[in-house]
């Protein structure tokens, strides 16, 4: 049983147009449902974590010979010189602009495997095939693609759309608990600020190990179809596309600085922390009650997503991180709040006594226990 969905990105030459399918054992059955005979190369690129698990099917059929490109797993390894090893591996295997290439594997995989499709010859198509739910549910969508530098998440990259994304949720099998866990600080992101009853959705949902079913088979579809309604009206974030950043300012700026450290945060946990703190500034703002507040972190340990940092953060480094944020202007921080749960506003300025005052109760109590 699977779901098609179609994402519908106008232009102002020709809407771009692709497929997202939804289910259990899909990955064998790619050749189905896309034509890889159009191709005059197909590639494979995953990572020494995911190939061991899933590369063999997904080699299987007509794709038995095809050429992989495997690069370390991890966040800290998604830079320019990961980038660099891909283009000169398509460049070796004789890949001209006809060519295809599938990325295998999570959010670090796909963002960096679109970036290198999108620049290698000035720009080869490329498919998403996302392995945690993290990706599923939100990076392999909507086109974003790109690398960290300078250490900054994601300073350089472009907006380029994949020829259509495969998530099988077959491929959760595999994954660690704790990346599990982590792509669930997505998914109450999208309720969080589009929907109130898919709120209560996701906490009826039972927390526990990775499963392959279709009751996250129907979450996953609903995230997507979310994420899919912003993406179609805006594609390059120059207006409502900001309000997917919910909780992100923060959330990038303590996950960079956490790489820093012997114990860096995985991006749905950062998100998290990073929702937490912009819920505390909407409060602060005048939107929000305290209690939507304990709302947000009632969700985010329903997954046991942390809800403190338990070593404070010098406030000059977290500032310096934010003011990296895309959404900034001329050095002014531009937020991204919650109006009401279920609805977010974007563009707003908030007094930096404010954001440090609610940032700060990040680690004003033990790191995992709600206030």
């Amino acid at each position: 049983m699977s779901t098609t969905l179609e994402i519908v990105v106008p232009t102002s030459s020709a809407d771009i147009r692709y497929p997202i399918w939804i289910g259990h054992h899909l990955l064998h059955r790619l050749e189905e449902l896309f034509n890889l005979d159009r191709y005059s190369n197909v590639t494979i690129l995953s990572d020494t974590q995911i190939a061991p698990h899933w590369l063999a099917e997904l080699r299987s059929g007509t794709l038995k010979d095809t050429g992989v490109c495997l690069l370390p797993p991890g966040e800290s390894h998604k830079t320019m010189e990961a980038v660099q090893q891909i283009w000169s591996h398509l460049h070796k295997e004789g890949c001209d602009r006809h060519s295809l290439l599938l990325n295998l594997g999570g959010g670090v995989i796909g963002d960096l495997g679109g970036f290198a499709a999108s620049t290698y010859m000035r720009g080869i198509d490329f498919l998403q095939i996302p392995t945690t739910l993290l990706s599923q549910v939100d990076a392999s969508v909507g086109g974003k693609v790109g690398c960290n530098f300078a250490g900054v998440k994601n300073l350089v990259g472009a907006f380029n759309q994949p020829q259509g994304v495969l998530i099988d949720t077959e491929l959760l099998r595999t994954l660690p608990q704790r990346e599990y866990q982590s792509g669930w600080g997505e998914i109450i992101k999208h309720a969080l600020i589009q929907d109130r009853e898919y709120l209560d959705e996701i906490l009826a949902f039972k927390a526990g190990p990775p499963s392959s079913g279709s009751p996250l088979a129907a979450i996953i579809e609903r995230s997507c179809r979310l994420k899919a309604a912003v993406i179609e009206q805006d594609e390059k974030e120059s207006g409502l596309r900001k309000i997917l950043n919910f909780g992100h300012t923060v959330g990038h700026a303590l996950e960079s600085l956490s790489h820093q450290t012997g114990q860096p945060l995985l991006h749905g946990e950062a998100v998290g922390l990073g929702m937490i703190a912009e819920a505390e500034i909407s409060v602060a703002s005048g939107y929000l009650q305290p209690s939507d507040v304990l709302l947000v972190e009632q969700a985010l340990q329903h997954f046991n997503l942390p809800l403190r940092i338990d070593e404070p953060i010098p406030w000059r480094a977290l500032r310096a991180q934010m003011l990296t944020d895309k959404k900034n202007v001329k050095g002014q921080m531009r937020w991204t709040l919650l109006a009401e749960v279920g609805q977010a506003i974007f563009d707003v300025q908030v007094e930096e006594d404010l954001v440090e005052q609610s940032v700060q109760r990040l680690w004003t109590t033990a790191s995992g226990h709600m206030r």
